[in-house]
């Protein structure tokens, strides 16, 4: 179609002239209210063009311009990149054929980025797709060449347009975006909320992060919600800004208030129980101290990796690690230079803190889903806003039933095995329950330097020398089940829970060996990096196996059964090696 020749005459103005300006839309989560990532989006700054910014782009591909105005839009974000949130990623649009252009990807280097102060993992590529994709495989292989060096991928409008499942399986992307048009209304549609319903699905499989464009209002939110997705997008939150502007607070309550409405109507008790049940007093500090006595608890105490920041009336005021507060007093001047400040002007407010009552289970979600950098730091606990407590990822870790995105609510897709949903029918089952029963709660060590080391793939295959292990050492009548990551249950009718517990560990000792190279497993240790990136020597993989049986006591609560398992995980972990604690 011949394109109006005024509109032409400003498309080329506008490159010519640099007409574009970016503002910012927040990706926020739905757990906690905060905006987790910031959209760049483009806007027209000539006047009286009669051109939206998608019909700018259209015109870019009769007119052969695509590369000039993507560069020109990407420039313009990059250059205001510097000023986003620390803890926060920028999604990028880019067309699926522009980033297959070798100058594109010499425009991404490390170099480059150092310009504009940016490290590869800020920056998600979300790709559009305006055009049919020109050469399939130099795209696939040009994806995975920014995947390896850091960047992380988003699809764009995931139910729409070119966008299909196929090339979604072949890019495994990090983040799917739901189109808007599946998200309007969402609450009036049966097969909308269907659909969405699916995308989310397959994304928790493929542990890829879901995100709803387009939330305008509370029924859509609420519908969102229900749906299991975590991240949304839209006008309800926030419209784009010339800023990265963060979440009002009247937007956050009105988050918890709908959160709470769906909790309570979906709701199922916590096998784990609430996070206060993890929570340790810690370190605390009072505000207006002087930044250098903090700075001398940490010298003095070397497993101290974090300090509260606490009022006088009890309240949470923010946080130092001692990784920050060594650095300000390192250096030739650092002492002289921050001993005098106080603590309240060095601390940090932008840590996790989750109320007492949260479940293990979300918080151990909303924990890893933080950036990386952050995602070893504790949590902190609190009740109506004054500080509870504090829960160390060491903890949470190795109590939590999730330790990734992806919940399993039906078969868990590596090894078949039942997942949360049926887990906890079965063990509410259990209460009240004369008849003999043990549960065995089993978690592998030491698993996730092996899952360094030696890859996914051998990862996934230890994984499943656990489920063998277990369907080895257990009867016709037993239940196995797999919660997620490398945390199990078994479920038997016998108090012989060391017995089966034995029988598992046993198997699984005479069956990991071939998943070692010979060097490994005669030294009996790996070497790999520690969560600091120091490398550090890690034990041959073993199981923790905690169990509770009804043999002196009848559990008439889920709260009561919950607790007597975390404590029986407690003492299984403080033992080295492969442990059996049985309550």
């Amino acid at each position: 179609m011949k394109l109006d020749e005024n509109k032409v005459q400003s498309f080329f103005k506008i490159i010519k002239e640099e007409k574009i300006r970016t503002v910012f839309q927040p990706i926020v989560s739905l757990e906690t209210g905060e905006a987790v990532a910031y959209e760049a989006l483009s806007r027209i700054t000539l006047e009286n063009t009669g051109i939206t910014i998608d019909k700018l782009f259209d015109m870019a591909n009769q007119l052969g311009q695509v590369w000039n105005l993507e560069k020109l839009c990407r420039r313009k974000a990059l250059e205001r990149a510097a000023k986003k949130p620390g803890n926060c990623k920028l999604f990028l649009n880019v067309d699926c054929n522009v980033i297959m252009d070798q100058e594109f990807v010499c425009g991404f280097t490390r170099e480059f980025l150092k310009k504009f102060d940016l490290k590869t993992e800020d920056l998600v590529f979300e790709l559009t797709e305006r055009t049919s994709v020109e050469a399939e495989k130099m795209f696939l292989r040009t994806v995975e060449h920014y995947k390896t060096q850091g960047f992380e991928i988003a699809i764009d409008d995931a139910g729409t347009g070119y966008s299909n499942l196929n090339r979604i399986s072949y890019v495994e992307p990090h983040y799917i975006k739901i189109d808007m048009g599946l998200i309007r209304n969402i609450h009036l549609s049966k097969s909308k909320s269907s659909m969405v319903r699916v995308i989310n699905h397959f994304c928790r499989e493929m542990n890829m992060i879901a995100i709803a464009e387009g939330v305008e209002t509370e029924e859509e939110l609420q519908a969102v919600i229900k749906l299991g997705v975590s991240y949304a997008q839209g006008y309800f939150f926030q419209r784009p800004q010339d800023t990265f502007c963060t979440i009002s607070d009247e937007k956050k309550e009105k988050l918890a208030e709908i959160r709470k409405k769906v909790q309570d109507y979906n709701y199922v008790p916590s096998f784990l129980g609430t996070i206060e049940s993890l929570a340790s007093v810690g370190c605390t500090i009072s505000p207006d101290r002087k930044a250098s006595e903090a700075y001398e608890l940490f010298e003095k105490n070397e497993e101290l990796l974090e300090i509260c920041v606490v009022d006088e009336e009890g309240y949470f005021c923010g946080i130092l690690t001692r990784q920050d507060v060594l650095k300000q007093f390192g250096g030739r001047y650092g002492f002289t230079l921050n001993q005098k400040h106080t603590v309240a002007s060095i601390m940090r407010k932008d840590t996790l803190a989750v109320d007492y009552h949260f479940s293990v289970e979300n918080v151990s979600k909303i924990a890893m889903e933080r950036p990386i950098k952050e995602i070893y730091d504790a949590v902190v606990v609190l009740n109506e806003g004054r500080y509870y407590g504090i829960v160390t990822i060491k903890n949470l870790l190795e109590t939590a039933v999730i330790i990734q995105v992806q919940r399993a609510t039906e078969a868990n897709p590596l090894t078949a095995l039942p997942g949360n949903t049926v887990i906890e029918s079965q063990i509410q089952n259990l209460i009240g329950k004369k008849e003999p029963f043990s549960i065995l709660y089993l978690d592998l060590d030491n698993f996730k330097a092996y899952n360094d080391a030696y890859g996914f793939n051998s990862g996934d295959r230890m994984i499943k020398t656990v489920a063998e292990s277990m369907a080895h050492a257990a009867s016709k009548k037993d239940f196995l089940g797999h919660i997620g990551g490398d945390d199990f249950v078994m479920i038997t009718d016998s108090h012989k829970a060391l017995e089966i517990g034995e029988k598992v560990i046993n198997h699984f000792k005479s069956h990991i060996q071939f998943l070692y190279n010979q060097k490994d497993w005669e030294r009996g240790y790996i070497i790999s990096k520690n969560r600091n990136g120091l490398t550090e020597e890690f034990p041959i993989a073993s199981l923790s196996v905690a169990a509770v049986t009804n043999q002196k006591r009848v559990y008439e609560t889920l709260e009561a059964l919950s607790e007597k398992i975390i404590h029986a995980k407690k003492e299984a972990k403080k033992q080295t090696g492969n442990s059996i604690v049985i309550i």
